[in-house]
């Protein structure tokens, strides 16, 4: 049997810099073993890159050099607490983030209760929503599946790590593609082949994610949280 060939696509990636302040943005990633390129300008503000890139899952960022030995971090500039990750699928299809945007002020990483107490009557809820969505019988399991796989993962192999069944797992994971959560691909084989990937959303999720697992599994047995 001839081995089938790697799907590849020229992906190009954008940098909008609002704030007008950068001088030579550079881009890395596990597509070029992390080595930094310079990008091109484009525009006012608008910085770019393009590469063909094979198939499979890569995680990028962007860094602005300066003095000191790894430059500025600009994914975290842009409000992302995790690198951005793209996808070039099957049939050279790509899904994932290919840009970001550095905002013209300084994000505010205020992380206090004070500015949840203080949402307008509409934030709250949609903040409430979002919450009963994630509290929902395993859903928080599924989301941990996904988002720790970082590639595309099949429905089966969501449903053994997750622990749940497939009717509950079906019903989770059409919740999770209509919220924008979770990303569906279907593939042209024989049978056709259905993959789930995480959005760059539910990936920035991921660090409070695993946190929130690791409270539970140190805490679990002193709250009473055991099998009889």
């Amino acid at each position: 049997m001839t081995p089938s060939r790697m799907s590849m696509a020229d992906v190009s990636f954008v940098l909008y810099d609002e704030s007008k302040r950068l001088i030579m943005p550079h881009i890395k990633g596990s597509f070029n073993d992390w080595v930094l390129i310079p990008m091109e300008k484009e525009g006012d503000g608008i910085w770019t890159y393009s590469q063909p890139i094979s198939e499979g899952t890569y995680e990028w960022g962007m860094v602005e050099p300066d003095d000191s030995e790894w430059g500025i971090w600009l994914p975290e500039k842009a409000g992302h607490r995790v690198n951005l990750v793209v996808t070039v699928s099957r049939g050279g299809r790509v899904d994932g983030s290919t840009s970001i945007r550095i905002p013209s002020k300084p994000l505010n990483k205020n992380n206090r209760i004070e500015p949840f107490m203080g949402l307008s009557v509409k934030d709250r809820k949609g903040v409430d929503g979002l919450l009963k969505l994630l509290s929902k019988a395993s859903m928080l399991n599924v989301l941990h599946v996904i988002i720790s796989a970082r590639e595309p993962v099949r429905f089966g192999k969501i449903q053994r790590l997750a622990g749940t069944s497939a009717t509950s797992l079906s019903r989770r994971l059409k919740e999770l593609e209509s919220c924008g959560l979770v990303r569906r691909a279907t593939h042209k084989t024989i049978p056709p082949t259905v993959e789930y990937q995480a959005t760059q959303v539910a990936f920035e999720m991921g660090p409070s994610l695993i946190q929130l697992y690791n409270w539970a599994i140190d805490n679990h047995v002193k709250l009473g949280f055991t099998q009889a």
